[in-house]
């Protein structure tokens, strides 16, 4: 089969592209042709008038309305991820020649990441799309979803069109439940259905530090991740490498992947950073980010061997795509 994939936009988030790459990977596997709509969507209009006003009145840079992918991670999905052209919105004509569509990873149905999208993440713009529509380990990061009755039930209607429902979180099952009035199960984050090898071969040509180091990979900065990382830099006396993502990434994908793979130890409030540090077998230090959603965390403290994690995801694919 041919198999589209929608999820969250591909900018600079080393999480939200590993997740995609596992993916595409593993429906590689099972024998299907994986691509990913590539989506850009377009920055506030508040945004971008006022950047507009600032490069006009002062001379400042100004914000593009469609934001390009970073350098820095444009090179990695170009070498690694099967994408369509990109676009600034979903339409159907993205689906000719498609076979079923898998929405997911990541936090595709999580409002406040997709205030102009939401309804695209439950496939409005497929139509009338006789293929099977999966959602695989879709997350709503937190516990509530909070959503006007309109956009709930346009939602709903749209999740009765699907032939399977996986969400990443236990709590997902029930707001499925509560909101959409579907039925849906609990399945891994792609980047879980892949063994450390996988990743390791990605970073291979980036030399090993051979210094020790604690790799401090934090997304929000505060009080609360300040005390956490000099209570262990206290304890080990070792030195902290802070690095992060967004606008403020230094580091390729593989770089990136090297930082974790050389590590003595991780400290992060990212949920995928401590998927990595799990697989890389690193002794971690987990800050359950509050901002980006706690709920996100909770799969990690499952007692499953990676093993039944990758039989368990990759099952549940087998079954959806027949």
């Amino acid at each position: 089969m041919r198999v589209a994939i929608v999820t969250q936009p591909l900018m600079a988030n080393y999480g939200g592209i590993l997740q995609n790459y596992a993916l595409q990977q593993v429906l590689k596997e099972l024998g299907h042709e994986p691509v990913t709509i590539d989506y850009f969507p377009p920055i506030p209009a508040r945004r971008y008038i006022r950047s507009v006003a600032r490069w006009i009145l002062k001379g400042a840079p100004y914000k593009p309305l469609f934001p390009k992918r970073p350098a820095l991670f444009d090179s990695f999905v170009r070498d690694h991820i099967k994408t369509l052209p990109a676009g600034h919105r979903y339409s159907k004509a993205l689906l000719k020649g498609m076979d079923a569509i898998i929405v997911g990873s990541d936090q595709v149905w999580r409002p406040i990441y997709n205030v102009h999208s939401l309804s695209d993440m439950f496939l409005s713009f497929a139509g009338d799309f006789k293929g099977p529509r999966i959602a695989y380990s879709a997350s709503f990061g937190i516990d509530s979803w909070d959503v006007d009755k309109e956009t709930a039930a346009r939602c709903a209607n749209l999740a009765r069109k699907f032939k399977a429902i996986s969400v990443r979180e236990p709590s997902g099952v029930g707001l499925c439940q509560d909101y959409l009035g579907v039925e849906a199960s609990v399945m891994p984050d792609p980047v879980r259905l892949l063994e450390a090898a996988d990743y390791l071969s990605l970073c291979k040509d980036v030399p090993v530090k051979k210094e020790r180091y604690i790799a401090a990979y934090i997304l929000d900065l505060n009080e609360e991740t300040e005390n956490r990382l000099d209570s262990v830099q206290n304890r080990t006396g070792l030195p902290v490498w802070r690095f992060t993502a967004d606008k403020e990434a230094l580091l390729s994908v593989p770089e990136w992947l090297a930082a974790m793979r050389d590590a003595q130890i991780i400290v992060t409030d990212s949920y995928h950073g401590a998927v990595l540090g799990q697989l890389f077998e690193k002794p971690c230090e987990i800050i359950e980010n509050s901002i980006r959603g706690r709920e996100r965390f909770s799969t990690l403290k499952q007692a499953l061997s990676s093993e039944e994690v990758r039989n368990q995801g990759v099952s549940f694919l087998e079954e959806a795509l027949k």
